[in-house]
């Protein structure tokens, strides 16, 4: 009787590389026909894998003295994934600008949906720390690579706080030669609408205090590919565009020259945002 048990037990132990293999296959081939609910399960198995993987590639470079890889790695694997797994491509012009910054900068991009960071990969470049908010700090995985990747976390609720970090990333992109990823809007936008909602000035004020140029990087309204509200995924492309640097080395340190800083550069991304959307919805 024990004999049979234990064979039983082993029949049943081999067979899971069989069942993992048998859903493995499944998803390959159906990602190809898969819908809504398809595609936004693999994004969110993608958000927790990289973020697993953010965590384990952190804690082999950090010792290393590669912590300005992280972000980078991340971000590419996550952009690779993402075409893979839900077939969204981007379009991107402009990254011959990229080449021709020297030193710093702060890139700010507008914000849609959780789906941008499958999106941004393709302009992320080496060295680079992103503004978050303060919650995802505690979150596994998550939270533990982006902390050690010297992510900027903000305390939204508590200005005083937000200010004071600011101001210390404004320091460290000197001392440590960082750059900066950032969405001024603070949240996500409205995915039906074409259009950005007004900057913060926060990340102006980083720039200012720098003094490192300002780099747009505008994501096209993908509203016709993706929407949590009408249940619709589909693949596609989305076009990217990187706008020319923006210079902060005459912009003087206060509120209304920095207002002015952020107002012009939200209408340039604004302009470029209806450029490249879909026309459809830029009429709108």
């Amino acid at each position: 009787m024990n004999e049979e048990v234990l064979s039983k037990l082993k029949s049943v132990q081999w067979s899971w590389p069989m069942v993992l293999v048998s859903v493995l296959s499944f998803l390959l081939i159906y990602r190809h026909y898969g819908g809504y609910y398809y595609r936004s399960t693999m994004a969110k198995v993608l958000l927790f894998c990289v973020s697993v993987y953010g965590f384990i590639i952190a804690c082999i470079l950090t010792p290393l003295r590669c912590t300005h890889l992280i972000n980078y790695s991340v971000a590419k694997v996550m952009r690779a994934s993402s075409r893979f797994w839900t077939g969204l491509e981007v379009d991107c012009e402009g990254l011959e600008l990229l080449d021709q910054i020297k030193g710093p900068a702060i890139y700010v991009c507008n914000h849609q949906s959780s789906l941008d960071v499958m999106l941004i990969g393709v302009a992320y470049r080496k060295n680079t720390s992103i503004v978050a908010k303060k919650e995802l700090k505690s979150y596994p995985f998550l939270g533990w690579f982006m902390t050690m990747s010297n992510a900027i976390f903000l305390d939204r609720k508590n200005r005083d706080s937000a200010v004071k970090e600011a101001k210390q990333a404004a320091a460290d992109i000197h001392k440590k030669g960082i750059n900066v990823w950032v969405f001024p809007e603070g949240t996500r936008g409205h995915e039906s609408q074409v259009t950005l909602l007004p900057f913060k000035k926060g990340p102006f004020y980083m720039a200012v205090q720098a003094r490192v140029p300002i780099v747009p990087v505008v994501l096209a309204n993908y509203y016709n590919l993706y929407s949590a509200k009408e249940k619709r995924f589909n693949p596609g492309t989305v076009k990217c565009r990187i706008l020319p640097p923006i210079s902060t080395k005459d912009v003087l340190e206060e509120s209304s020259e920095v207002q002015k800083l952020a107002d012009s550069c939200r209408e340039q991304m604004l302009n470029a945002l209806k450029e490249i959307s879909p026309q459809k919805k830029a009429d709108k």
